[in-house]
């Protein structure tokens, strides 16, 4: 896998954070000149234009101060014993804050860095091998060159690429200063390239890493349902007792001559008879079905390792649980 040196990517990061603080300290000038004009018209804040009228400025956690340290006035009071507060209209003064600075450049850099190699990345199959790299600094910072390899079959090839400013000044750019945006053209020659990239290879390990993160975010959580999925088989046990003897006592007169008086209860069932005969079929079947969740959860009862080896992310319910023992 390719790997840009330490060396160009600090020449990088020393080029954009240089061009950064330039426009940052140009912008601190201009506020600093306007907001002295202000003070000497004794004007305690500025105005804008829009299509109502006008409006005073607030500069409170403004896009443009991000890479600032600004000083703003005390607000004064209007009667004896009123709080003063600070008055974001009324900005004094500013100074760059370098460190910001540096640390937007760095993230800028390490885009940069991560985009190139990529880019080379994507023109090397996983069985390539590099051999040299000659990739230098040229005129205005440009980082342009070839990475030299051979393939499994012994075969040279180069990949050559150059690299492209492309920026953005002021409202324009994202940090409303100044934005780097690097493009790189790349090319390989020689060996073509067989079998799937590094950048391919790199790209799956990470959606599988995800995919891995997700599963065992997915277990630590279920673990908690645990406890409740343990004592499921007395539960079920206590719970086919219960059916059981519900529907013995449906098959027996008394049963038979509750069911028919429920059935004649209906008004829409007047006109009909009652079917004794279905009505001993099909609770003889959810009779036969109680006895079989009976029979069925008695090797679960006291027996915790039998009971673990069903949990899983696919079976952590009551009713997954009754579906597992009516079919195990």
């Amino acid at each position: 896998m390719f790997k840009l040196s330490i060396e160009l990517a600090n020449h990088l990061e020393q080029e954009i954070y240089e061009k950064l603080t330039t426009a940052v300290e140009l912008g601190a000038k201009e506020y600093n000149g306007r907001w002295k004009e202000r003070e000497a018209r004794g004007e305690k804040f500025e105005t804008t234009t829009y299509r109502r009228g006008t409006r005073k400025i607030c500069y409170f956690n403004h896009h443009n101060f991000q890479f600032m340290n600004v000083t703003y006035a005390q607000s004064e009071p209007e009667w004896e014993g009123q709080e003063t507060h600070t008055d974001y209209y009324r900005p004094m003064s500013c100074t760059v804050n370098y460190e910001r600075c540096k640390a937007n450049a760095k993230a800028q850099k390490d885009h940069s860095v991560k985009l190139l190699e990529s880019r080379v990345n994507g023109h090397l199959a996983v069985t390539d091998k590099i051999t040299d790299i000659n990739l230098e600094l040229g005129k205005g910072y440009f980082i342009e060159g070839f990475v030299s390899g051979v393939t499994a079959t012994n075969e040279n090839f180069k990949i050559f690429t150059k690299m492209i400013w492309n920026y953005r000044y002021g409202a324009n750019s994202a940090n409303r200063y100044l934005t780097q945006y690097v493009q790189f053209r790349s090319d390989r020659r020689g060996a073509r390239q067989e079998g799937k990239t590094v950048l391919q290879r790199a790209t799956e390990a990470e959606k599988q890493a995800k995919r891995d993160a997700k599963k065992a975010e997915a277990i630590a959580k279920n673990e908690a349902k645990w406890e409740r999925f343990r004592i499921l088989p007395d539960q079920i046990n206590r719970w086919a007792d219960k059916q059981i003897k519900k529907h013995e006592k449906m098959l027996t007169e008394a049963g038979i001559e509750k069911a028919k008086d429920k059935f004649f209860s209906h008004y829409y069932n007047k006109n009909y008879e009652f079917d004794v005969e279905h009505h001993n079929k099909w609770v003889s079947e959810e009779l036969t079905t109680m006895k079989r969740y009976k029979e069925k959860v008695q090797k679960f009862l006291n027996n915790e390792p039998k009971v673990r080896e069903l949990f899983s992310l696919d079976c952590n319910t009551r009713d997954d649980f009754k579906f597992k023992v009516y079919n195990s």
